[in-house]
């Protein structure tokens, strides 16, 4: 089974509840979309298509607005200094004890090389990054595939698109969390 994002996989690891916004779920969705064209075309046609679309949530229109702020404040050139990742963490079916064969967990956001920074794409207040960074270490270090990311992070970043504000932490300082913690909450996961 494949997650639709870290998120899913966080909210069975710290038994979050969601407030089952449907409209507001749609604009994460969305946002992410048309974050993963940006960077896939390297420009920023597909947030200016999605901003001038008729039918567009106003929701979504402001998370990539956010983006854009964040990334002209924080880069000269976002294009060149920051990279998409996604990685897959997958958990094999053999340490699944429920009826999903294996679980896969997307993990994606940016790249700034230079500065060897991971900036995670977030919708809410980080209230619980240092937690949620150690799970995130913790499934690159056991599950994700090896060479796909830098083992050198310095710092991570969440960009928290619902507010327009940026968190750091200094990465290599986190333990990441066990092996069997992470498979528990693989597990949990319906």
């Amino acid at each position: 089974m494949r997650l639709k994002s870290s998120y899913s996989f966080l909210k069975a690891y710290f038994n979050y509840t969601g407030s089952g916004n449907r409209i507001y779920a749609r604009a994460v969705s969305e946002a992410m979309k048309v974050i993963r064209e940006t960077a896939q075309e390297n420009n920023l046609k597909p947030i200016q298509t999605y901003l001038h679309k008729q039918f567009s949530l106003k929701l979504t229109k402001d998370m990539l607005l956010r983006l854009v702020s964040q990334a002209m404040l924080q880069y000269q050139d976002p294009f060149s200094e920051i990279h998409y990742f996604n990685i897959i963490a997958a958990i094999d079916k053999n340490l699944i004890t429920t009826k999903h064969r294996g679980i896969e967990i997307p993990i994606e956001g940016g790249w700034d090389k230079k500065n060897k920074k991971l900036i995670i794409f977030t919708f809410s207040q980080p209230n619980n990054m240092r937690e949620e960074l150690r799970v995130i270490k913790g499934l690159l270090k056991e599950f994700a595939p090896a060479g796909h990311l830098p083992a050198d992070i310095k710092t991570a970043a969440y960009w928290d698109l619902s507010k327009g504000k940026i968190a750091e932490v200094d990465y290599q300082a986190l333990q990441g969390v066990d092996r069997q913690s992470l498979i528990d909450a693989a597990n949990r996961i319906n």
